[in-house]
Parts: C-alpha cells; sequence; structure tokens
C-alpha cells in the first residue's frame, strides 16, 4: 500500500495561521465563556456580559497601533528581499529603521531591531501573512458566528474539519477557504473585527 504522508500542515504560509488564529474568537463568546469560566468560590458567578462588553472595547483600543506595527514588520521584510543584495548589505539597517519609522512609531537612530527580529528568517518576504491570515480568520470565523449553534455549532465544526483540516494542501487553499465560507472571502469581517466601519454608498 503506497504510505498516506499528511498534508494539513503543509499549507501555504500566507494561510497557516488562519486557523489558529481564528480560534482566538472562542474566548470572547460569552456562551463559551460561560462553559468554563466563573468566579471560583461560586461556580454560578460567570463574567458579566457588562464586563465583556468593555474588554472587547479596550481591545480595540489598541488595534490601530497593533496593525500599523504588524504593517511596518511586513513592509521592512519586503523592502529587505527586494532592495538588498550583495553590494548594498550595509543599508539593511538604516532602509530597516526608515521603513519601520515612517509606517508604525520612530525608531531610535541608534537601535537595531531588525538584528533580533527572528521571523525575518524563514519567511521568504512572507511576514505580511500573518496580518493577511487574521483577515482571512476573521471571515472564517464568520461561519460559527451565523450558525445556530454559533461557535458551539457541530455542523460547523465538522464543516471547518472536512474542508480545512482534513484537506490541507491536497487542493488550492483557495478553493478549501470558499468551500469552507460557502462565498467568496470578504475583508470585510476582518474590518470590523478592528473598528473599520465602512461609509454607506454615497456618503463622505
Amino acid at each position: 500500500m503506497p504510505k498516506i504522508v499528511p498534508s494539513n500542515t503543509s499549507v501555504p504560509q500566507d494561510f497557516v495561521e488562519a486557523p489558529s488564529q481564528m480560534l482566538e474568537n472562542w474566548p470572547w463568546d460569552k456562551k463559551i465563556l460561560d462553559s468554563f469560566a466563573a468566579d471560583y468560590r461560586d461556580p454560578n458567578k460567570k463574567i458579566p456580559q457588562a464586563v465583556l462588553n468593555q474588554l472587547k472595547a479596550s481591545r480595540l483600543a489598541t488595534e490601530g497601533t497593533f496593525y500599523r506595527r504588524q504593517l511596518s514588520f511586513g513592509l521592512m521584510d519586503l523592502a529587505l528581499h527586494t532592495q538588498i543584495h550583495a553590494t548594498n548589505a550595509d543599508d539593511v539597517l538604516p532602509l530597516s529603521n526608515k521603513v519601520l519609522s515612517e509606517v508604525s512609531l520612530p525608531v531610535p537612530p541608534d537601535t537595531a531591531f531588525v538584528a533580533y527580529f527572528g521571523h525575518i528568517i524563514g519567511y521568504g518576504a512572507g511576514y505580511y501573512g500573518y496580518a493577511w491570515a487574521d483577515a482571512i480568520a476573521a471571515d472564517m470565523a464568520t461561519v460559527f458566528e451565523n450558525s445556530p449553534d454559533g461557535f458551539f455549532d457541530k455542523t460547523a465544526g465538522m464543516k471547518l474539519r472536512r474542508e480545512i483540516y482534513q484537506v490541507g494542501d491536497s487542493r488550492d487553499i483557495n478553493v478549501s477557504i470558499e468551500r469552507f465560507l460557502g462565498r467568496p472571502r470578504s475583508i470585510e469581517p476582518f474590518l470590523k473585527k478592528i473598528g473599520v466601519e465602512k461609509s454607506p454608498a454615497g456618503s463622505k
């Protein structure tokens, strides 16, 4: 018999984080929290919805800074892989600091963040994949959000297993994502997650 080699972990690098990032939605759901999170002195005392709402609001307060930082890392990664070659290796530090300062917070001139940015090795200009996978994850989470039992929905869970985990890289991941969603991908769930509201048509 031919040897069966698991392929579920060999998906494209700009998707590989999406399944785990999607699971980060579970702890923000009240029903999920109520299934295990309680006052140790009285298991009937759950986290109040008002407190959860405040936690969600506080998360949004720093999303802009977080994603601007992620964007700066991705652009720095791309700049180094496209602009640095054998004859200008000395430009690595000034170029990286320039990109980081232009996109995110200013970098102190005598520091060398790029020297300890471990993701610059092995990703091959693919650090942008973290944010891209996060956008895919937000879209995938809508399957559970719109299911009858929410994040507890067994049908959605089996669909995730069948269309994403089970097939791995045995088919184009774009096909797998759309089959799981039941529609073309959308950026809207990600924009909603980070607090970016799309203006109504015709408004300014």
